[in-house]
């Protein structure tokens, strides 16, 4: 009886800590990571941990070049050094979401009031900026936990996640290898993770979308987010 305890409090030890890294599972946070829809080509792209001052102006070149919006999910310090890339994704018709005030590991240990007053924060300066409403959210590294889910609901927040992850931070210098990662994953109704502020994010950016264009994948903003 005491192993069998003992291997109950293990597992629901370690599943709580699987639900705090995998969004999908919706057990402290609620979040749409996209679907799969057979009858349909659609994919959405978001950007997160901008903006850049350089990096995320060629994404947005790319975009506005192949006609494409998508998602950028802006840290709210970042925003406030380069107010006019903020107002320009916002000009471009890119829809804004918040991805925390500073994007540290401490944000995943902060109370719920803490959490709250972070985002806050973080909403009024993208507000500011861009003169959109922001009410879409996207944890920083993915993670949940009941503060961050509490917070989450008492700003009435919709929190967005992905089921495509290029991991293009892990391998910055070799874009073929996050391109590759996608296309395998890739499917209709996916929601595909990204950066803007790596150096060649731009450069993956335009791969993808020829992917996409040569399968007759388009590339929008889901009517769900909206």
């Amino acid at each position: 009886m005491i192993v069998l305890a003992i291997t109950i409090i293990v597992v629901s030890i370690a599943s709580l800590i699987a639900a705090s890294f995998i969004m999908s599972w919706g057990l402290f946070l609620k979040s749409y990571c996209g679907e799969r829809l057979e009858n349909s080509k659609e994919v959405m792209l978001t950007f997160d941990d901008g903006p850049h001052p350089d990096h995320t102006q060629e994404v947005l070149d790319v975009l506005k070049k192949r006609g494409v919006r998508a998602l950028f999910f802006l840290i709210g310090e970042r925003a406030l050094e380069y107010p006019e890339i903020v107002k320009r994704i916002s000009d471009d018709g890119h829809i804004i979401g918040v991805h925390s005030l500073r994007h540290t590991p401490e944000f995943t240990i902060l109370s719920a009031k803490m959490v709250k007053k972070d985002l806050e924060a973080s909403i009024k300066i993208l507000e500011d900026l861009s003169g959109q409403r922001v009410n879409l959210f996207r944890p920083p590294y993915g993670v949940t936990n009941p503060s961050i889910g509490k917070a989450v609901k008492e700003l009435n927040l919709k929190s967005i996640g992905w089921n495509v992850r290029s991991f293009d931070t892990m391998c910055e210098n070799d874009t073929d290898r996050a391109l590759k990662r996608v296309l395998k994953r890739v499917s209709g109704g996916s929601i595909i993770l990204l950066h803007d502020r790596l150096k060649n994010s731009a450069g993956l950016l335009e791969k993808l979308l020829d992917y996409l264009e040569e399968n007759g994948y388009y590339a929008k903003i889901f009517s769900k987010v909206l």
